[in-house]
Order: structure tokens, then sequence, then C-alpha cells
């Protein structure tokens, strides 16, 4: 077993050391003893406090070098041992800048997710405040919201409240998100969160008594009336046919839009 030659001083049961409030309000503690007699319990106290820290120290570079801390006067080799103490790190218990604080990896995932949650780098934390994003499941991890126009809180989420100052969250359930046109002229007249209807087509085309039909679907037809194929039934013009309509939309997928929150 490693020695460590410092050793604390007065640390036994009724030790004779002046009473910490006592010594607080010593005024040696700013000028320390002068000419004359310091009573025994206050220069106990003063080398308690000071060998009880050297003593601990000694004792961390003794259990994490499994070295010899003497008291021979060798300050370099002590310093030295104390900073190779602190690297070694055998319990992982340091961060080390050298290791890119790697310890908290090796901690597992109860230290990393308590770590990014303490420097405010929880999930999503890449994206700013307000970013909605296309999410697999039904309930949102922490810190995110459903975008189902709900209202919310200045108070709870004041980042959010600067993003959508009407404290409304966006209804995106069963929309498209599309790109602002901000001056392109694809899309005019668009202000940002604004919601537009959908575009259509109207099948049945006035023909007669008889309806006209253009078929919808997802099968490429050949434009002949006579067998009923994309167009059928194209015979007459006196407009007293019905005025179906039908709104088109893309193949998709359904996700749950949720929205950063904090």
């Amino acid at each position: 077993m490693a020695t460590n030659d410092f050793k604390p001083f007065a640390v036994g049961a009724g030790a004779n050391v002046i009473d910490q409030t006592d010594y607080e309000a010593l005024a040696e503690l700013s000028s320390g003893f002068t000419a004359g007699k310091a009573s025994s319990e206050q220069v106990n106290k003063v080398l308690r406090q000071a060998t009880v820290f050297s003593s601990v120290l000694a004792q961390f570079i003794s259990n994490q070098l499994s070295a010899d801390v003497l008291d021979n006067g060798d300050t370099a080799t002590v310093l030295n041992n104390f900073i190779a103490a602190l690297k070694t790190n055998g319990a992982l218990s340091f961060l080390q800048t050298a290791n890119n604080f790697s310890e908290i990896k090796s901690a597992g995932a109860i230290a990393i997710s308590a770590a990014l949650a303490n420097l405010n780098l929880g999930d999503g934390s890449a994206l700013p405040v307000g970013v909605p994003i296309p999410y697999p499941v039904a309930t949102p991890p922490a810190g995110w919201l459903k975008c189902n126009g709900a209202v919310f809180s200045a108070s709870l989420y004041p980042k959010l409240a600067g993003v959508f100052p009407s404290l409304t969250l966006p209804d995106l359930r069963g929309e498209f998100i599309r790109g602002w046109d901000d001056g392109r002229g694809v899309d005019i007249s668009r202000v940002l969160l604004s919601s537009q209807d959908g575009t259509w087509i109207q099948p049945n085309i006035e023909n007669n008594a008889t309806t006209t039909t253009i078929v919808l679907g997802n099968t490429e037809l050949i434009f002949n009336t006579g067998d009923n194929k994309a167009v059928s039934n194209l015979t007459g013009t006196n407009n007293t046919g019905p005025r179906d309509r039908s709104y088109i939309r893309p193949r998709n997928v359904s996700f749950n839009y949720i929205v950063r929150a904090v």
C-alpha cells in the first residue's frame, strides 16, 4: 500500500481547537500572530485547517497513482504527481478536455441524457425553436408540442412565443407544407403561415342528361371517349349535366407534425 506522509493534525474527538465562530472573529486571520503568545487552541486550529487539506490532496495522489507521497521537500514531484493523478482519472470521475469529455459517453445513456439536458441540448436541440418536423409517434418527446392549432403559454414557452406571437400553434394535421414564395412569383400573394385551398378537377362535363366522365386514378388511360377510357360520353353540350368535382392529392405517408418548443 502506498504511503502518505501528510497527516491531518488535531482531528480527534475533543481536539483542543478554537470554535469556528471564534476563529473567524480573530483579528489574526488577516494579520497573523504577532508578538506575544497565541493560545494553543488557536494554533491548533490553524494547523488543522492547513493539514487536513494537505492530507486529503496527498491521499488523492496516492490513491490515483498507487504511489508514495513523501514529506521530503520535493515540491516539484508532488505537483507533477497531482497533475498526473487528475489525468489518470481511474474511476472516470472527472472530465478531461484532452479526451473531449468522452467520460460522459463512458458513463452511459442516463449520464449522456442528463448532461445534454443540463446544457439545454436535448433531443432536436440542433433545430431552432419553432421548427416543425414530421414525427412517427403520436406523443411528442419532451420539449416538443404537436402542431395541432392549440394555444400555448408564453410563460412556459417564451422562445416559442417569439416565433408564434399569436400564442397559437400552426395546425398541420392533414396538411402539406409548401415553401414560401418570398417574391419569386410562383405562389404569389402568400404570407407566412397562411393556408391555401387545394386545387380540384371537375370530372363531370355538362352533357345533356348524360354524365361525361373524366377518369381519376393512378393508371394512365388513352383518350378514347367511345371505350370509356380517359373521357367518356362526349356527345352533346346542352349544359344540363352534374358539376361534381374532386380534389387532387399526391401520394403521401402520414406523420405527426411536431414543433420544438424549448
